[in-house]
């Protein structure tokens, strides 16, 4: 993860608070064209994780097959594991190996993991998709069957590399720095990134096909926001109906009302106070999220009623 300051996410906006509550500030903030009313939220001290994910953690995602287990992992530097987790923050520790916590996934590297999802299928998909210098052209998924929360090991059953439709060079010009990625999610079997834009403040949504047998599939452009922000984690809730987007500073809920353009339905956002670098999002249950801030190596809970609509 590399952070950078976005100017065109601030150029003309002025806020001004109208109400404060223990949890929350009500703010009118004005844009240079149109006026909307955003809600910043205060985060609490959050759960503080335990050994493993706490060094760099920069994804989550909520197990379908075990319960009260999220999945996370480290970006890059740490070594190819996955971190079975508790909404507690305990990290579940292995019998043989519990001075070793997480799961090795054997075979995988660590370029520079960024997001983590699971499937219909009763799988775990890691993105090794962080391409901060928008050079890489070994830009990976691992498709891992989602291991017990006490294993040691396992591995990959299939590994999907992938290109951008409209990068040409590597890397990239300054101008359209975008072919970043740190945020996935799956919905009816297919999986998608939105994309980091280092040129402007939008994110792309991209599909890719789980069962291509192409060397390295071309991911498919199908939709479009502008996050104000850079968009660092994503997930979708499994019957695919809600997708959540995150930025540094912004949580932004969409209802899917289109499967073929997913960001296109009613959206609600919120802000939240928080410098900790927010690298992870989640579903927690139908009224929760859990975000996490890799800085402080926390997570925190969100409440979905805490959102407002968003004019677009």
């Amino acid at each position: 993860m590399v952070r950078s300051t976005l100017f065109p996410a601030v150029l003309g906006l002025t806020c001004a608070v109208v109400s404060v509550t223990t949890r929350s500030v009500d703010s009118i903030c004005y844009g240079a064209d149109d006026a909307s009313t955003t809600k910043s939220f205060d985060l609490g001290k959050g759960k503080r994780l335990g050994d493993g994910p706490a060094k760099e953690h920069s994804g989550i995602v909520k197990s379908r097959n075990w319960p009260d287990t999220y999945w996370m992992h480290n970006d890059s530097g740490d070594e190819p594991r996955v971190y079975p987790v508790q909404r507690n923050g305990k990290v579940a520790k292995s019998e043989r190996e519990p001075e070793t916590p997480g799961v090795a996934i054997a075979g995988a590297i660590n370029v520079d993991w960024e997001d983590i999802a699971v499937d219909d299928r009763g799988r775990v998909i890691v993105a090794d998709t962080g391409n901060n210098r928008n050079d890489r052209r070994d830009l990976v998924l691992y498709v891992i069957p989602e291991p017990a929360p006490l294993a040691e090991r396992t591995t990959f059953v299939k590994k999907l590399f992938f290109r951008y439709p409209g990068q040409k060079e590597f890397p990239a010009p300054k101008d359209d720095f975008n072919y970043d990625c740190e945020a996935i999610f799956t919905i009816g079997g297919q999986i998608f990134l939105c994309s980091k834009h280092r040129s402007d403040t939008r994110t792309n949504l991209y599909r890719l096909d789980p069962d291509s047998n192409e060397e390295v599939q071309t991911a498919q452009l199908i939709d479009s926001f502008d996050v104000l922000g850079q968009a660092t984690g994503a997930d979708a809730t499994p019957e695919g109906k809600q997708i959540v987007i995150n930025t540094y500073e912004d949580l932004w809920l969409f209802d899917v009302t289109d499967p073929a353009k997913p960001l296109s339905g009613p959206v609600k956002r919120l802000s939240f106070e928080n410098d900790d670098d927010v690298e992870a999002v989640c579903f927690a249950d139908d009224e929760t999220l859990l975000i996490g801030a890799e800085a402080a190596g926390r997570i925190y809970e969100v409440p979905l009623a805490e959102f407002v609509e968003y004019e677009r």
